[in-house]
C-alpha cells in the first residue's frame, strides 16, 4: 500500500493500489491534470487540443483519419475537438483535391503561433519529468509501455 491509502483499507476485499493499471491510471490523471493547467494558462488550450495541434504542426497537414490512428482518440472526439479549432481560426480545412470525402487540416498562422509557443514549454515539462530518471530508465520505460499497449490490444485475455 502507498501513503494515500485509508487507513481502513481492507486488503483482502480489493488491493487495487497493487494494480498495475491502477497505478498507470493514476499517474495518466496527475500527468493530464498539469499538462492541462500549463496549456490553458499558457495558450488557451485543452489537453486535446493540443494533441492535434502538436500533431498536424508536426505533419503539416493531415486528415481527421490520420489524427484517429496516430493519436488514438476516437473519431468523435478528433472531429469535436477539430471542429472548435477551425472555429477559432487556429486550424483550417480543405478538401483534398482526389477525394471530396476527405479533408485536409492545416495549421493557420495563429495556430502555427500557438503551436510555435507552447512546444517549448511542453518540452521543458517532458525535460523535467526526465530529470530525475536515467536515460536507462526512460528507454525501459518506452519499453515497457510498448509492451503493455501491444498486451491491451488482445481481447481475449
Amino acid at each position: 500500500m502507498n501513503d494515500e491509502t485509508p487507513k481502513d483499507f481492507n486488503p483482502q476485499l480489493a488491493q487495487l493500489s497493487n494494480f498495475l493499471t491502477y497505478r498507470i491510471s493514476r499517474a495518466h490523471q496527475k500527468l493530464n491534470t498539469q499538462a492541462s493547467k500549463i496549456l490553458h494558462d499558457s495558450v488557451g488550450l485543452t489537453l486535446n487540443q493540443w494533441r492535434l495541434v502538436a500533431f498536424i504542426g508536426g505533419a503539416e497537414q493531415v486528415t481527421a483519419s490520420e489524427l484517429v490512428k496516430y493519436t488514438s482518440m476516437d473519431k468523435g472526439l478528433v472531429s469535436r475537438n477539430a471542429k472548435s479549432l477551425i472555429e477559432s481560426g487556429l486550424v483550417t480545412s480543405c478538401e483534398h483535391e482526389k477525394d471530396s470525402r476527405v479533408h485536409l487540416l492545416r495549421l493557420t498562422p495563429a495556430g502555427k503561433d500557438v503551436f510555435d509557443k507552447a512546444l517549448p514549454r511542453m518540452r521543458r515539462r517532458q525535460a523535467k519529468l526526465q530529470e530525475n530518471l536515467s536515460t536507462e530508465d526512460v528507454a525501459t520505460l518506452r519499453r515497457i509501455l510498448e509492451t503493455l499497449e501491444v498486451a491491451a490490444e488482445d481481447t481475449e485475455i
